[in-house]
């Protein structure tokens, strides 16, 4: 993924991957989970609370509860939740549903009622644009 924000107050976007993935999840020390790594920098990206505790919730139980990979993704283990935090500053209250709603089911049942965020670069730059922050992006050349 290219970046959208490099820079979100002060929480390097380029890196949060290597900064978030980079903590333990077996025999790593409580409080310094993946998950925690990315509550610290979803609140100090000024994302709101309710949504930053759902995030970290689907983030933490994508990986304990052994979700599909293409769930897995979605809740942050490619990307360090990148992604995610773009979709809630972006998007929070579609976030908020799926990342709910991907909660209480569990990763069980047959329909989303709540879909999946986009994740489309375009979309995603507009809304965050209209939400106040400054963007950029670089399309690849082919």
């Amino acid at each position: 993924m290219l970046p959208i924000i490099a820079n979100i107050n002060g929480i390097d976007m380029v890196r949060l991957r290597d900064t978030v993935l980079t903590a333990p999840v077996i025999g790593g020390v409580p409080g310094d989970y993946p998950w925690d790594r990315w509550v610290k920098a979803a609140l100090q990206a000024d994302v709101d609370p309710e949504l930053v505790n759902a995030g970290r919730a689907v983030f933490r139980e994508a990986f304990q509860h052994d979700w599909s990979d293409e769930l897995k993704v979605e809740c942050g283990w490619l990307d360090g939740g990148t992604m995610m935090l773009f979709q809630a500053l972006a998007f929070p209250n579609e976030s908020l549903a799926r990342w709910s709603y991907l909660y209480s089911a569990d990763n069980f049942g047959d329909a989303d009622p709540a879909p999946a965020v986009t994740t489309d670069l375009i979309d995603l730059a507009t809304a965050l644009q209209a939400a106040g922050f400054q963007t950029s992006f670089i399309l690849p050349t082919v």
